[in-house]
């Protein structure tokens, strides 16, 4: 983080010969020094080893107007297109590195991983609302291992997995009652089920069924809603200049702090509930295994670990999961041969008798393929989480370019949209096509997404497993229950917007004849 001089502190003006004046005066000139041969350093360094290549920007302010906003992944990857798949912008003197190539990526994230394991240190969200206690914006360390040491635990092994299979059956089956008792809510029925599931994970809390809105899973949405809103590259400006929480909350502009108060009481409120309702529940002898119960009755980690590490998994397993699920009922009513030929063999595997599960995925391996395309097509973090570097690194890639600078405290942002819809890796990149997965005797299976889609390196997702299984049991089962089409409004078919899942629901539920 950069360093400001006391100046932008509230301070009471000093007389021009006092003792005061005379120091912040050598201070400036001190810093003004140190800024100049700073700078200096890294001219004759970048003389020697040049940033990765990328638009020219203005002074001071760098490529503040090439920076995107909006579908940030699209212009990132047209930005590749111009540059390369490995390029940068700066701005206000901070380095943003994109990465548009899976092998750059695992270059540098994987291979590399030490030094790019670190994240970004974002002023709003991060350090004045308090979300760089989650473990996506926490800096890498002790803290962290310990953390995914006991995700592995829970999350990240086959086994691990087999016992929560049962769980996450019921919340799928409660999704399909769901959508027979109320069709047209499906948009908002998939984000309930998905938080449901993470919080029984987490806490072993159960929502309140039916209409009612459940006071747990509406305090964790509107902290997600949140990190959303002010981990978003530029969306506060101090962000862009750190100096600015200096700014008092009284002068014009200053407002940004009443919602950094407002936002981080929120937030501490809904991670001290969840682990309060889990002692309450094991005070009184009721509490139903969980990732936070089973941690509290071990007594070797603080509360505070425990609170975090288990609002990470509600946070990360709801949102992600309901946005795939999104996705994968675009693809099905824009792919309607794709839904038939997934169904067909459902049929001829499971019959009508029962609903699909996990231990039936090596027998349906199109539906299998079909999950894996969802994953590659509609990709739920485009750009990932940016991964940031502990020290300057210089890239060389041999005899394919010169050797390049990413600078310390460089944001690494891995562009993993582009890299699921690159034609050197997929044939017909846009179009959904679980073929893609099926090896032939003319043609081998292309790149596995889950190489990419669940990040990279020591910040790979701790739950990709989990996640893998609940959208195959969630697709799998809706398919063998359900013929999923184009839904009406006042008669008339709705065109879906590819890319876009929200707002009028572009979806109808017909229930398959034969099936449970």
């Amino acid at each position: 983080m950069s360093l400001y001089p006391a100046s932008f502190l509230p301070h009471t003006a000093p007389t021009l010969m006092s003792p005061s004046f005379l120091h912040s005066l050598d201070t400036r000139w001190a810093l003004i020094a140190a800024a100049f041969a700073l700078g200096f350093h890294y001219t004759q360094k970048s003389k020697k080893f040049p940033l990765p290549p990328g638009p020219r920007g203005l002074p001071f302010v760098g490529n503040i107007l090439d920076v995107p906003s909006g579908e940030i992944w699209l212009q990132f990857a047209r930005l590749g297109e111009v540059w390369g798949d490995i390029s940068s912008l700066t701005m206000f003197g901070q380095t943003m590195v994109i990465v548009n190539s899976l092998k750059v990526a695992e270059d540098l994230l994987d291979t590399r991983g030490t030094n790019f394991s670190d994240r970004p240190v974002i002023p709003m969200g991060g350090e004045l609302i308090g979300f760089n206690n989650s473990l996506s914006l926490c800096q890498y360390g002790e803290r962290v291992r310990t953390e995914r040491k006991l995700f592995h635990q829970l999350l990240g092994t086959h086994a691990s997995i087999k016992n929560l299979a049962p769980l996450v059956s019921s919340e799928v089956h409660k999704l399909l009652q769901n959508l027979v008792l109320n069709p047209a809510g499906i948009m908002d029925e998939i984000g309930r089920r998905t938080g449901a599931m993470a919080l029984r994970i987490a806490y072993g809390y159960h929502i309140v069924e039916g209409p009612e809105s459940d006071p747990y899973l509406e305090a964790f949405e509107t902290s997600v809603n949140n990190f959303g809103s002010t981990t978003t590259p530029g969306a506060f400006l101090i962000d862009i200049i750190p100096a600015l929480r200096y700014w008092p909350e009284w002068l014009p502009g200053g407002g940004f702090h009443t919602t950094a108060r407002v936002w981080g009481k929120q937030l501490h409120d809904t991670i001290d509930s969840g682990l309060e309702y889990v002692k309450s529940q094991l005070a009184m002898g009721t509490a139903e295994p969980s990732f936070a119960s089973g941690l509290l009755e071990e007594g070797k980690h603080s509360d505070y670990l425990i609170k975090w590490a288990a609002a990470s998994i509600q946070a990360g397993g709801s949102d992600t999961t309901a946005a795939q699920l999104k996705g994968f009922l675009l693809a099905m009513i824009l792919y309607p041969d794709v839904q038939v030929a997934a169904q067909k063999e459902l049929d001829a595997v499971i019959g009508s008798d029962r609903l699909p599960d996990s231990s039936d995925r090596a027998q349906l391996p199109y539906v299998d393929a079909l999950c894996k395309e969802v994953l590659r097509w509609h990709i739920s973090a485009p750009t990932g989480v940016p991964h940031r570097t502990r020290e300057d690194f210089i890239y060389d890639r041999g005899g394919e370019s010169k050797p390049m600078l990413i600078p310390k405290d460089s944001f690494v942002i891995p562009n993993i949209w582009k890299m699921t819809h690159d034609s050197e890796r997929y044939a017909n990149p846009m179009v959904f096509d679980p073929t893609r997965f099926i090896a032939t005797a003319s043609k081998p299976v292309e790149v596995d997404p889950t190489r990419m889609c669940f990040g990279f390196g020591r910040r790979i997702c701790p739950g990709k497993l989990l996640g893998d299984t609940a959208l195959f049991m969630a697709c799998s089962a809706m398919l063998a229950v359900f013929n999923i089409s184009k839904g009406r409004e006042d008669g008339e078919l709705v065109e879906p917007r590819v890319g876009q899942t929200t707002g009028t629901n572009p979806f109808q539920f017909v229930t398959c004849c034969g099936h449970p």
